[in-house]
């Protein structure tokens, strides 16, 4: 009898413990559900440093959306030359890449921030995102009068990027994800797997199948697993190594060995 007891005693804890492991799992995921949209749309801080660093040769430019929203950017070179058209990574003040890359010869660097990113105004959001994404194509169209020849993003600003493979002469996707879905589920895991996310932004094959100009730049070391993970899905695509390389060496040597 006393074993009897002492047994349903210890799988009495063992089940409270597991309950209370239980409860504490699917307050977590509950949490992350509520709280989807900061984690698949975040709005980069204003990044003062990248700013300094290009303030005496970027243009301050705009952009406005159709709801009346204004979005900030910049211009770094010349602008009757052929346009560069930069996605930044969602988190990413997008003055960033303007001081990483620093210029390009015979092409004018366009990129912008998103809603509510940098100074903008606004929320981002699964509605927003795409569609401020093809007004800010438009508003860099504007520059020179003509559709950007090349068009880079980073991150979540890859899969921007990728929208415009056809058009563009040369599409970078730098250290890229397959979707916003995918980027969360790897952060979080078995807290928050895919199948929860509700966010759908992701590269289409439909828009790179069959191009021969989109270029996977593996930038930064710690995302060499992700972008791994895309040069796999797809077939064509071409991939670039930085190295040792800077990123301006780096995107230079494709564009002008063509």
């Amino acid at each position: 009898m006393k074993i009897k007891e002492a047994t349903l005693g210890i799988l009495s804890r063992i089940l409270r413990f597991t309950g209370i492991l239980l409860i504490i799992y699917i307050s977590m995921v509950f949490y992350l559900a509520l709280t989807e949209r900061r984690n698949a749309f975040p709005r980069a801080i204003t990044h003062n440093e990248a700013r300094a660093a290009i303030a005496d040769k970027a243009q301050s430019i705009s952009c406005t959306l159709d709801d009346n929203t204004v979005l900030e950017g910049f211009v770094i070179g010349n602008k009757h030359d052929n346009v560069l058209l930069y996605y930044p990574d969602a988190d990413e003040d997008a003055a960033q890449f303007l001081a990483e890359l620093d210029s390009l010869p015979g092409y004018a660097t366009v990129t912008f921030n998103y809603r509510g990113s940098g100074n903008n105004k606004g929320t981002p959001s699964q509605e927003t995102f795409e569609p401020d994404a093809q007004m800010i194509y438009e508003c860099a169209s504007q520059i020179n009068g003509k559709a950007p020849e090349i068009v880079a993003g980073r991150g979540v600003g890859a899969i921007l990027a990728s929208r415009h493979a056809k058009n563009a002469k040369t599409t970078f996707l730098i250290d890229p994800v397959l979707s916003i879905a995918v980027a969360i589920s790897d952060k979080y895991r078995i807290l928050y797997p895919k199948f929860l996310v509700r966010a759908n932004v992701e590269i289409n094959a439909n828009d790179i199948s069959g191009t021969q100009n989109v270029i996977i730049v593996s930038d930064r070391a710690r995302f060499k697993d992700r972008t791994q993970a895309v040069k796999s899905q797809f077939q064509g695509v071409k991939e670039s190594y930085r190295a040792s390389k800077t990123l301006s060496e780096s995107l230079s040597s494709v564009i002008f060995s063509k």
